[in-house]
C-alpha cells in the first residue's frame, strides 16, 4: 500500500507539473499575443481625431517681403503655376504611423501598412501625396526675381491641444536632405529629455524647424517635401491624446537682400 501510495503521489505531482507547464505556456503565448496586439492597437487611437479637423489643410506661404523679391512657390515642376501660397490636403484618419520600421525601435518590418514610405517614394510625386494617416506634400521654392537674398524657412506650431505635439513627427526634405523633427522625450519616455530615436529636437516652443538658405540666387530652386504623422512608437502616443491635435504651417521669409555692389 505504501508503494502504491508513493507511486500515486508521484503521478499526481507529475500531472500537476504538466498542468502548470501547460498553463505557463498558454500564459506566455497570451503575453506574446498581448504585446503584438498592443503594438498594433497603439496605432489606432486617433481614429476619430481632432488632427484631421485641426491640422486640416497645411499651408505653405511666402511673406510680403519675400513676395516683393519674387520668391515664389509651385507644386508642379513642369507647369510652374507660381503662387505665394499653397495648401496641402488634410487627412481625415489620423491613426498612428511610424518612421521607425525595420529598426531596433519598432516591432514593425519595412513595408508594413503602418510604416511611413521612403523619402524617395513620397518625394516622387509633386503636390499632395497623402497616405490614409499622414500628410505628404512636395513643392518648389524659386527665386523668380533678379535679387540675391538670404531665405529663411520655418515650420510653425500655430496651436496644439491635449499634448498631441508630444507624439508629432515632422519630416522636412530639402533637395533630398531629410531631417525628422520631434519634441524631446517626455517623462513617459525611456530617457526623458533625450532626443526621440532618429530625430532632431523642435527648434523652439513654437517652431518645429528653422533653416537658412544664404545667397539664394535668381533662378535658384529648392525642392521641398513635408511629411507629418503621429508616431505610434512614441511613449506619448496613448489614449490620453484622444481628441487632441496640432495645427502647423510653413513660411518662407527674407533675412537679407544683397545690393548690386555686394553681388558684383
Amino acid at each position: 500500500m505504501g508503494g502504491l501510495h508513493c507511486g500515486m503521489s508521484q503521478k499526481v505531482k507529475l500531472a500537476e507539473r504538466i498542468v502548470y507547464a501547460s498553463k505557463a505556456t498558454r500564459i506566455a503565448r497570451a503575453s506574446r499575443l498581448g504585446i503584438v496586439v498592443s503594438a498594433i492597437l497603439t496605432f489606432l487611437i486617433f481614429a476619430i481625431s481632432y488632427y484631421g479637423q485641426v491640422v486640416g489643410n497645411f499651408t505653405f506661404s511666402v511673406d510680403r517681403l519675400a513676395q516683393n523679391a519674387f520668391i515664389t512657390l509651385y507644386d508642379d515642376a513642369e507647369i510652374k503655376n507660381y503662387s505665394s501660397r499653397l495648401i496641402a490636403a488634410r487627412v481625415d484618419n489620423a491613426d498612428g504611423m511610424t518612421g521607425l520600421c525595420g529598426t531596433e525601435f519598432s516591432y514593425f518590418p519595412i513595408g508594413h501598412e503602418v510604416c511611413i514610405p521612403s523619402d524617395e517614394e513620397i518625394g516622387s510625386v509633386d503636390g499632395s501625396n497623402n497616405g490614409a494617416s499622414y500628410i505628404a506634400y512636395t513643392f518648389y521654392v524659386e527665386n523668380a526675381g533678379d535679387l540675391v537674398v538670404d531665405l529663411n524657412a520655418t515650420v510653425n506650431i500655430i496651436s496644439a491641444s491635449k499634448g498631441a505635439e508630444e507624439a508629432l513627427r515632422v519630416r522636412v526634405i530639402f533637395d533630398g536632405q531629410s531631417t525628422t523633427y520631434a519634441k524631446p522625450q517626455s517623462p513617459k519616455g525611456e530617457s526623458p529629455g533625450e532626443l526621440e530615436p532618429l530625430t532632431e529636437a523642435f527648434y523652439s516652443i513654437d517652431k518645429v524647424m528653422y533653416q537658412e538658405f544664404n545667397g539664394f540666387l535668381p533662378k535658384d530652386v529648392i525642392k521641398v517635401t513635408i511629411i507629418i504623422w503621429y508616431e505610434g512608437e512614441d511613449a506619448d502616443h496613448t489614449i490620453n491624446l484622444w481628441g487632441g491635435g496640432v495645427k502647423l504651417d510653413m513660411q518662407f521669409s527674407i533675412g537679407r537682400v544683397y545690393t548690386e555692389d555686394e553681388t558684383a
